[in-house]
């Protein structure tokens, strides 16, 4: 086979590679010029809780709170007045459900996921002015059973932990993909 020859196969099959790409939906996410501008403020007021669980949403704000500032060296704001980003939210899902079984048909681990409502908003923004984003979200983190409830309840709190950091890295990127 010629060389010419070739580098037409090759040519066609980077262009037909291409295409199957394009039309499969892949395209290019964020770059540095849709990321979120580092040295602004974020804002949240508290998210709403609609579970049973006292603590979810509080690890949720944390967790928005460092990964913003982990990740785009976002900082909390003192008060609304003084924020670039308001956030507000309803933490709208918290469950655990066995994932793994033992050999004696005994739970191994579990599977805590969360879910979240949230709307981002710039400074200024009316209340009924269409949003930076919205939308609902959701993460999950397995953690094992343990052998004394104390143990278990502490499991379960790390991976509220993960999940909820999980979370907010999604809503970065949502946030991201709308800047």
């Amino acid at each position: 086979m010629s060389a010419n020859i070739r580098r037409y196969w090759l040519g066609a099959f980077l262009l037909l590679s291409f295409m199957l790409a394009a039309g499969c939906g892949y395209r290019f996410t964020a770059d540095s010029g849709t990321r979120l501008p580092a040295g602004q403020t974020v804002w949240v007021p508290f998210f709403k809780n609609a579970t049973v669980y006292a603590n979810g949403s509080v690890a949720l704000k944390r967790a928005i709170f460092d990964q913003f500032a982990e990740q785009r060296n976002i900082l909390p704001a003192a008060t609304a007045e003084q924020a670039d980003l308001i956030l507000e939210g309803t933490l709208s899902g918290y469950g655990a459900s066995v994932v793994s079984y033992s050999a004696a048909d005994t739970a191994k681990e579990y599977r805590l996921t969360i879910t979240a409502d949230i709307t981002v908003r710039k400074r200024g923004a009316a209340k009924d002015s269409k949003p930076l984003w919205k939308g609902s979200l959701s993460a999950w983190q397995d953690y094992p059973v343990a052998t004394t409830v104390e143990l278990q309840r502490s499991s379960e709190d790390a991976a509220l932990t993960a999940a909820s950091r999980k979370l907010a890295q999604q809503l970065i990127w949502n946030l991201e993909q709308q800047y």
